[in-house]
């Protein structure tokens, strides 16, 4: 399976700085968010909403209430159709530092990588929190750059990115602690570095590789099922909305030239799996 041109088709274009965290909502629209800007952005109905938020939000989740979680530098949010946040306690995370991508467990349960800004390898970490309105523990470090973030259908285990080993992580979930990792993939002639993931309901896995310009398919057991180009090439994060995937892209360190040539960039993709 691959595609080119037309597979990936431009739905909106925000020109966002760092397209990241794209949420499927209940009523079909896409949430994404431009930690850069900042700004919340929303799709739906063929119209793009563009919210001012007071912070950068540096990733989004949906809760099991269909409430809006969110990650900022050393804490979890929750975030409103507005933009309205509303901060839980502090982490103590190490110098230099922040959160990064997310998930949700199906208890409910806050899950967060967090990075250094200096992108230095060692320095990552995951932190959990049973609430929002927990203090977010550190359960996890020795990592690169934690990313893409994702629970298996039942709970029991967390895949997680780390984008500066170009490796896909499965940690055995027992409460709020991890295992130790087993790597699943390791990206092997995948081109680019590897960012936001999702999980596609047959537990395979779909990746948005930053550079690459393209998302790749990975299967259960780590195979390379296939790759979609597409027309960007810091594609940054993704999200299934039934047969829909949805995949935010990014500006971030393009040149002029680049933009001339990659003009979606900093768009909203959508591609349409039937067709693949």
């Amino acid at each position: 399976m691959s595609g080119t041109g037309g597979t990936a088709r431009l739905v909106c274009n925000p020109e966002a700085g760092i397209g990241e965290s794209p949420v499927a909502g209940r009523d079909g629209e896409i949430v994404w968010t431009d930690p850069i800007a900042p700004r919340l952005l929303r799709f739906g109905a063929g119209r793009l909403d563009q919210i001012a938020l007071a912070r950068p939000v540096w990733s989004l989740a949906a809760m099991p209430s269909g409430a809006w979680a969110g990650t900022l530098e050393d804490s979890f949010c929750l975030v409103d159709g507005e933009g309205a946040v509303r901060t839980g306690p502090r982490a103590t995370v190490d110098p230099g530092c922040r959160f990064n991508d997310m998930a949700v467990d199906p208890g409910g349960g806050l899950w967060t990588g967090a990075m250094h800004k200096g992108v230095l390898a060692g320095r990552g970490a995951i932190f959990h929190a049973p609430t929002p309105d927990a203090e977010p523990v550190r359960v996890f470090q020795g990592l690169g750059v934690p990313n893409g973030m994702s629970f298996s259908a039942d709970g029991r285990t967390l895949f997680v990115i780390d984008t500066l080993a170009r490796t896909l992580l499965a940690f055995p979930v027992d409460g709020g602690r991890l295992g130790e990792p087993l790597i699943v993939t390791d990206f092997m002639n995948v081109p680019g570095k590897p960012d936001g993931m999702t999980i596609a309901p047959d537990g395979s896995f779909w990746v948005a590789m930053w550079g690459g310009g393209c998302v790749a398919r990975i299967g259960c057991d780590g195979a390379l099922l296939g790759m979609v180009a597409m027309s960007a090439p810091h594609v940054s994060s993704l999200c299934l909305a039934g047969a829909t995937l949805f995949v935010t892209t990014s500006r971030m360190r393009l040149s002029p030239d680049q933009l001339a040539g990659y003009p979606g960039s900093g768009g909203l993709f959508a591609i349409d799996l039937e067709d693949l």
